[in-house]
């Protein structure tokens, strides 16, 4: 999950250039696309969370006592991540609700499509750096 983590904000970079040139089904089709490989991600990581016993197993006790900012930490990268994910979803959701239901064509996104992008690709590099900060102080000596 942490290498599909730093590699999502990216992804979505390229997505988002593909709007720039005019190639809005492509757009769509690899932001669907990504959120589903994330969602998938997030629970095959979540199953195997709960498979060893909850986060405070899943992480070496060792680590959580040489780092006591790592449980903060997890809770910071956790509402981030969800945050990201629901404002993810909802765009998703209500893009592909207007451009089938309403016959808004491509390229005429409501306002709130463009800030809200703004604040998901934002939420995936946040989520993206946490990660890393996680594994780096939990795995890594």
């Amino acid at each position: 999950m942490l290498a599909l983590s730093v590699v999502v904000p990216f992804v979505a970079l390229y997505a988002v250039s593909r709007v720039r040139m005019g190639q809005y089904a492509t757009h769509a089709r690899i932001q669907k696309r990504l959120f589903w490989a994330c969602i998938a991600g997030a629970i095959i990581l979540e199953v195997q969370i709960r498979l060893a016993g909850g986060s405070g197993n899943f992480l070496p006790q060792d680590a959580v006592a040489r780092a006591p900012f790592l449980k903060p930490l997890l809770l910071a990268h956790v509402v981030g991540a969800v945050l990201t994910y629901l404002a993810w979803a909802l765009q998703l959701f209500k893009a592909a609700r207007s451009t089938r239901v309403a016959g808004v064509s491509p390229g005429h996104v409501p306002a709130w499509h463009r800030p809200l992008g703004y604040f998901t690709i934002a939420g995936l590099f946040y989520t993206a750096i946490t990660a890393v900060l996680l594994f780096v102080y939990a795995y890594v000596q």
